[in-house]
């Protein structure tokens, strides 16, 4: 389908321009012909001005000589048509509506020099220049000159040209077509090969073109960037099905041992009620497992940017911090918190409120006792500065290039409770706000950055 396409486009494109060169070709020859006529037509005009002046200085006589008329010499029709034939001109000298001398004929003449076609049985068309020159006494001449023939003769060659330039580039033509189509198809036929091939290894393979047009390659610059998006995409689902199959798997066998010991100890009261404390306890960790799930696809969803308002950043800081302290003292923990006052930014609070909750859990969650957590909020420009961070033993190198990724968590046996969607949570917060995310390298412990814009980026 490919090929077959621009196969026809090339076709169109080489057969549009080899029809403009002989269109040019016959313009530039017509014009030719026409200059050619043009001198020819302004040397009649020229002679037939000579003529009268001969007639003014000289008399009748002499331009009788000139034109090698005897007296009284009337030549029939047949005579005047072979006499223009053979000498290519012909005159008629007229005293009113009489013929005096030349040729007696039904040829039409204009009132000034113009072109005529005139048919001849044996000879066809031929083409005349006729005109008619007015003297005193009532005398008036006819004269009539065939086209030159040395004119014609340029006519004919620059139409035999044509002809054989239509002939001969033809073939060059199509044959520039051809390899014009085997040079375009060639490097799509080779980018179709190999997508064949990506088809089988999507993860492994890529495009290579080895030709220079921009367009190809731009188009396997696209296609590998889709394969990298896929990858990544398919790199995520992978993820997240293992991720759910874990957090599920566990607290699902943990309920069903629990119903089955339940029916063992169905006449202890006391066993069957811690039984059912602990069946309760790992349903709400699948059930929040779900609800974070849902509430994620809400969010990259995007419909809460339609809620968007601007609201006091500071503020809502201030209430989060302050309900947090409590917690952290209890933990053994140091809170300080440091808010520049009055930093409005505009967003959807609850979105930008679960994202601190989820950072200062983080943060209680995996430091050690004893550590020192903080809370910042510094104003600038156009942005407002937000960083919650931790001294504790941080998360590995090889590991914080993925702690946003779903269901992502560093400790591989799952051995601690949590579901690993807290920071794509806190990422996607992040995205439908226009936010900068940043996990800080070469830090202590966890320390995250996150640039807030200040106004409005619904324009955006």
């Amino acid at each position: 389908m490919i090929s077959r396409y621009h196969l026809t486009q090339t076709t169109l494109v080489g057969g549009t321009l080899w029809a403009g060169m002989l269109l040019l070709l016959w313009i530039i020859s017509q014009l030719l012909v026409w200059q050619d006529k043009q001198e020819q037509q302004s040397e009649f005009s020229e002679f037939l001005a000579e003529v009268k002046i001969m007639l003014d200085e000289h008399g009748l006589e002499h331009v009788l000589q000139e034109f090698e008329l005897d007296e009284d010499v009337i030549w029939s029709d047949t005579e005047a048509r072979a006499h223009l034939l053979d000498d290519g001109w012909l005159v008629a000298i007229y005293e009113q509506d009489k013929l005096l001398f030349g040729a007696s004929t039904e040829l039409s003449v204009a009132t000034s020099a113009q072109w005529q076609n005139v048919s001849f049985d044996e000879e066809g068309d031929i083409e005349l220049l006729s005109a008619r020159l007015d003297l005193p006494d009532g005398l008036h001449i006819d004269y009539w000159q065939k086209r030159d023939d040395m004119h014609a003769q340029k006519a004919e060659f620059y139409e035999q040209l044509l002809g054989w330039f239509a002939l001969l580039s033809l073939p060059f033509t199509l044959a520039v077509i051809v390899w014009l189509q085997l040079k375009r198809t060639r490097p799509l036929e080779d980018l179709s090969a190999q997508l064949a091939k990506v088809a089988h290894s999507p993860d492994s393979k890529r495009t290579e073109v080895s030709t220079s047009h921009p367009d190809i390659v731009a188009l396997s610059l696209a296609i590998n960037q889709m394969l990298d998006e896929i990858t990544r995409l398919h790199g995520n689902m992978k993820t997240m099905s293992v991720g759910i199959a874990h957090d599920l798997k566990t607290p699902l066998s943990r309920i069903s041992n629990r119903l089955q010991s339940m029916y063992q100890d169905l006449d202890d009261t006391a066993a069957l009620q811690g039984h059912i404390d602990k069946a309760s306890s790992e349903l709400a960790q699948v059930i929040n497992t779900f609800n974070n799930l849902v509430r994620l696809n809400a969010i990259e969803s995007g419909k809460h940017i339609q809620g968007f308002k601007t609201f006091d950043l500071s503020a809502l800081l201030d209430e989060l911090a302050q309900s947090y302290l409590p917690v952290f003292e209890d933990s053994g923990r140091r809170f300080d918190v440091s808010i520049v006052p009055s930093v409005h930014c505009h967003g959807d609070k609850d979105l930008l409120g679960q994202l601190i909750c989820n950072l200062l859990e983080n943060a209680l969650e995996h430091s050690h006792e004893q550590s020192h957590v903080w809370l910042r909020l510094q104003s600038h420009t156009d942005s407002a500065l937000l960083q919650i961070g931790d001294d504790g033993p941080g998360i590995p190198l090889g590991d914080q290039h993925k702690v946003f990724d779903k269901f992502y968590r560093a400790d591989i046996s799952r051995g601690r409770p949590g579901n690993g969607l807290g920071l794509s949570i806190v990422r996607a917060i992040c995205d439908v706000h226009k936010a900068q995310l940043c996990l800080l390298e070469q830090q202590p412990g966890a320390v995250f950055n996150i640039e807030i814009p200040t106004r409005s980026a619904r324009s955006d």
